[in-house]
C-alpha cells in the first residue's frame, strides 16, 4: 500500500502533485501502474474532491498520467517509446532543459507560422482565453499552449520530443511555486504569460516566421530568467540549504 501523507498546507493541489511525483521518482509508482481512485485519494490526503481533480488535471496536462478505464494510470513506457525522464534538483539542469526547449521551440514557431490551420489557431486562442490567475490553471495553460503550438506543425516526431521535455521540466512542479508568492504576483505572472503567448500567436496567425521565432525566444528567455531568479532567492533563505540544491555566487 502506498503511503500518502495528509495535506496541511494551503497549496493543496501542488502538495498532491509533489507527493505523486515523489512516488514516481522512487519507483513506488511505475509506468502502467494505476493511481488510487479519486475517492481513495481524498481519504489518503484528507482533502476535498476538487483539489484531487485539480492535481490530476495538472499531472495529465504534463503528460505524466493518462486517463484509463476506471481511473488514471501512470504514463506507460509504450505510450512514448521511452522511459519518463527525471530532472535533478538544481538550477543548472533547469537551464539545460530551457536550452533544449529554445533549440526546438524557436524553430517550431516558424514552422507553425507556415503550417498552422485555422483550427490550430482557434485551439491556441481558446487555451489563452481559459487561463486564469489560479496558479495551477496558469501552469496547465502554459503547457497546453506550447503543446498545441507543437501539434500545429503536424509532425508527430516533434510531439514525442516535446512530451519528453515537458515531462522533464514539470515533474519538478514545486519550482513553479517559487514564482507564486502571493495573489498579486500570480496575477502579474499570468498576465505576462498570456501577453507573451499572444505575441507568438499573432505572428503565427499572420504567417510571419521571423517574428514568431523572436517572440518565442523572448518568452522562453523571460520564463527561464524568472524561474531561476525566484528559485535562487528562495533557496538562499533556506537554513540549512537542502541537499540537492545548488546556488551559484
Amino acid at each position: 500500500m502506498h503511503e500518502f501523507k495528509p495535506i496541511s498546507k494551503k497549496t493543496i493541489s501542488q502538495e498532491i502533485v509533489e507527493q505523486v511525483l515523489s512516488l514516481i521518482r522512487t519507483n513506488s509508482f511505475k509506468p502502467g501502474d494505476k493511481l488510487p481512485s479519486e475517492k481513495d485519494l481524498c481519504r489518503a490526503f484528507n482533502v476535498g474532491i476538487s483539489s484531487v481533480r485539480e492535481a490530476m488535471k495538472i499531472l495529465k496536462t504534463t503528460g505524466l498520467i493518462r486517463a484509463a478505464n476506471k481511473g488514471k494510470v501512470i504514463l506507460a513506457a509504450e505510450s512514448t517509446d521511452r522511459p519518463v525522464l527525471m530532472l535533478d534538483d538544481d538550477g543548472t539542469n533547469i537551464h539545460e532543459v530551457f536550452e533544449a526547449r529554445k533549440l526546438i521551440e524557436i524553430e517550431l514557431s516558424a514552422l507553425a507560422a507556415m503550417r498552422a490551420t485555422s483550427e490550430d489557431i482557434k485551439k491556441m486562442k481558446q487555451i489563452l482565453a481559459e487561463m486564469t490567475n489560479l496558479q495551477s490553471a496558469t501552469i496547465a495553460g502554459d503547457i497546453s499552449f506550447h503543446r498545441a503550438l507543437v501539434n500545429s506543425v503536424h509532425n508527430s516526431v516533434f510531439g514525442d520530443i516535446y512530451n519528453s521535455i515537458t515531462g522533464l521540466l514539470f515533474q519538478h512542479f514545486k519550482y513553479y511555486s517559487f514564482i507564486f508568492d502571493d495573489g498579486r504576483h500570480t496575477e502579474d505572472y499570468t498576465k505576462e504569460i498570456v501577453e507573451d503567448h499572444l505575441r507568438i500567436l499573432t505572428a503565427i496567425e499572420s504567417g510571419d516566421c521571423e517574428s514568431a521565432k523572436q517572440a518565442m525566444r523572448e518568452h522562453l528567455d523571460n520564463a527561464e530568467r524568472k524561474l531561476l531568479a525566484s528559485l535562487e532567492a528562495k533557496v538562499r533563505k533556506m537554513d540549512p540549504i537542502p541537499s540537492g540544491f545548488q546556488v551559484k555566487s
